[in-house]
């Protein structure tokens, strides 16, 4: 049976470029990056250079660009 997904508000399946970057940032650098750590600093690093490397590609300013949660709130 084939089965069709219809939620992609809620969450979408990863592309599997997307999984395979992530994978270090799930087992080995996961620190909430708003933390002091060495963990941390890994995660905050990592955004900051996903924010230039986006911004490059969308021809926009690094400092226009904010990534947001989309967990519920408790």
């Amino acid at each position: 049976m084939r089965h069709i997904y219809l939620d992609y508000n809620t969450t979408t399946p990863l592309a599997a470029e997307v999984q395979e970057a992530m994978v270090p940032f799930l087992a080995e650098f996961y620190g909430a990056p708003s933390g002091a750590h060495w963990l941390a600093r890994a995660s905050a690093e990592a955004i900051e250079d996903a924010r230039s490397r986006l911004a490059t590609l969308l021809g926009a300013a690094r400092e226009d660009l904010v990534f947001t949660g989309g967990g519920p709130k408790a």
